[in-house]
């Protein structure tokens, strides 16, 4: 069987964002070819490809996106090894006939013949706002005559429920994602220049702080990539979240590392949800959780005295500048490794508000359930069984904490619109 292969090499694929979608490289890889005559020509299968485009979906940035996709067989890319570029283009046209242009290229010479086995795929997410777009795909290798190329319509219809209206009012139609990539950016998407529009405006002052629970389970340790899937769908959330806007107020960011006992990361008073990625991401590899140490699995029962203490100290700080402290946590259940439960005490002056948002996505009960081919029982694997205790929602139980279970980007989008809702009634 063939395997498919998202072809890591193609790190020298360029992709160009939103603001420079029109920009010297892409104009010149345009014109490299007589394109709008490949257009009035039509669809052409002249080399071996499958093009694809993916159905519109809501994605954890709240943005509806598709995924253009061009599958290559590496055998044809052996074959015309060692000189020039296999170029893919991609011409996305809305109902305004505004054109939004974007390609990507890998140097043939990179072809060894390893490569022959693989399907080599090309691909880009597109947010669109809802509309109806011409999506045209095209691909040929560079300094020769033969192309392929495909149209096809893309309809993105609005959300049946909308609990954000207005959400998307300042955005493009059309904005790119890197192709391929690497890293914390497959979640944080740090080229995206589009924002959300969630404005919040109180009749007091209102000081936000974002927590986010960053803590690995023991059972990724050894496994990274399992942390590194869960804390992906975090930051994800986190970066939809610090796009908030409180017109009357601050905004602040903080990553909790509990096992470590440490906020790896702090950024208060973000203005138009400017968060430092760099920055963020250079402390999340600096907290690898690979790096964890014997000192803190020794004092592994300590860390939920840890989130006690951190967050009594940020408690304690409400209602001293006048401002309401609003507490946003971002979590998935997970045990805190303490014999005793941890229960916060709330602040004596009682001037702040506590939104729990309980990240349940990959979350299955630890019930033993049948299999369909087996009939047997099967064990729910120990990541999952670490889930199977939220104590974080217990922690913060005395808070009286609007807690907000999301599983989806649709959840997510709600509660999004229950907070701002609420922060607007302080």
């Amino acid at each position: 069987m063939t395997r498919r292969m998202a072809f890591v090499a193609l790190c020298s694929l360029l992709c160009i964002p939103f603001a420079q979608a029109q920009s010297s490289r892409v104009d010149a890889a345009f014109a490299a070819v007589p394109f709008q005559q490949w257009v009035a020509e039509g669809a052409k299968t002249e080399l071996p490809w499958r093009p694809r485009i993916s159905s519109p979906n809501l994605t954890l940035h709240q943005r509806i996106a598709v995924r253009v996709e061009v599958d290559l067989d590496g055998n044809e890319l052996v074959k015309r090894c060692c000189d020039g570029q296999a170029v893919a283009l991609v011409e996305i046209r809305d109902e305004q006939d505004r054109t939004y242009r974007n390609y990507g290229g890998k140097d043939l010479k990179d072809a060894k013949p390893g490569l022959s086995e693989y399907t080599v795929g090309i691909s880009w997410q597109i947010f669109l706002l809802p509309g109806e777009y011409k999506a045209t795909i095209a691909f040929y290798y560079s300094g020769r005559n033969a192309h392929s190329l495909t149209t096809q319509r893309v309809h993105v219809g609005s959300l049946k429920h909308e609990p954000l209206p207005g959400s998307w009012r300042d955005l493009p139609a059309v904005e790119f994602c890197d192709p391929q990539p690497e890293g914390l950016d497959a979640f944080l998407l740090p080229n995206i220049e589009g924002r959300l529009r969630l404005p919040a405006k109180a009749s007091r002052q209102i000081q936000l702080e974002i927590l986010e629970n960053v803590t690995p389970y023991p059972s990724e340790r050894p496994r990274p990539k399992l942390y590194t899937d869960r804390i992906g769908i975090f930051l994800t959330v986190l970066k939809t979240l610090a796009q908030l806007e409180i017109e009357n107020g601050t905004v602040g960011v903080s990553l909790l590392d509990l096992t470590r006992r440490s906020v790896i990361f702090d950024q208060q008073d973000i203005k138009g949800g400017q968060v430092s990625w760099t920055n963020l991401k250079d402390a999340m590899a600096a907290n690898s959780v690979t790096a964890v140490d014997v000192h803190d699995l020794a004092q592994e029962e300590q860390f939920g005295e840890f989130f006690r203490s951190e967050m009594e100290r940020r408690l304690d700080e409400a209602g001293s500048d006048g401002a309401k402290r609003v507490f946003i946590v971002i979590s998935g259940p997970m045990a805190l490794g303490s014999r005793t439960p941890i229960e916060i005490a709330p602040s004596g002056r009682d001037n702040f508000a506590v939104f729990y948002l309980r990240c349940d996505f990959l979350q299955t009960s630890a019930i033993v359930r049948q299999t369909q081919v087996f009939a047997g029982p099967v064990k729910p694997s120990e990541q999952k069984m670490e889930r199977s205790e939220d104590g974080i929602g217990k922690a913060l139980r005395k808070l009286k904490p609007r807690v907000l279970a999301v599983d989806s980007a649709q959840r997510v989008r709600e509660a999004l619109a229950t907070i701002l809702s609420d922060i607007s009634r302080m």
